[in-house]
């Protein structure tokens, strides 16, 4: 789970989030090793999706600001 974590957070932020999450509460259950792949999953996942609310929120102001510019 950890590996899929890991992967899955360079395409998909939150399945990578999600996974990540998972496989700590995993590792932490069973004992079994992984937890810096699943952590590093977690890392990149909560980064990729900061970055692209970040771009959602500049697209927007964006639109706002050309909406509100072409009205003269």
């Amino acid at each position: 789970m950890a590996i899929i974590a890991l992967i899955s957070s360079f395409f998909i932020s939150l399945a990578g989030v999600i996974c990540g999450h998972i496989a700590l509460k995993q590792i932490e259950r069973t004992g079994e090793s992984g937890r810096g792949l699943a952590l590093a999953g977690l890392i990149i996942g909560y980064v990729g999706l900061a970055i692209g609310a970040i771009v959602v929120l500049f697209y927007v102001i964006l639109i706002i600001g050309l909406a509100s510019s072409s009205s003269y």
